[in-house]
């Protein structure tokens, strides 16, 4: 009966403690942290379109945070670690 009562309350607690949302500040974060990734493989020489492209909706994601613009600089953070990473998939010949 302990057990149960034990883990009814490890699962309630979990679903109440984790709000499943990730905040702009871990997508900025992230966003930059691909783009690193990207230029220390190589990214800007043998993929400059996507590499590029990441680079703008990076500094737009950066641009709209700081006007407090969530929902936007969210959008283009997630943009920016896509196409870092199709820039990667690109060098590595994944494309």
């Amino acid at each position: 009966m302990r057990f149960i009562i034990g883990m009814l309350s490890v699962f309630i607690f979990a679903t109440f403690s984790y709000s499943g949302e990730v905040t702009t500040t871990e997508l900025l974060d992230e966003a930059q942290n691909s783009l690193k990734s990207a230029f220390e493989s190589g990214c800007p020489e043998l993929a400059p379109y996507e590499y590029y492209k990441a680079e703008a909706y990076y500094l737009i994601a950066r641009e709209e945070t700081s006007k407090l613009n969530l929902e936007a600089g969210n959008a283009a953070a997630m943009k920016s670690i896509e196409w870092s990473l199709k820039a990667m998939a690109k060098r590595f010949g994944g494309i």
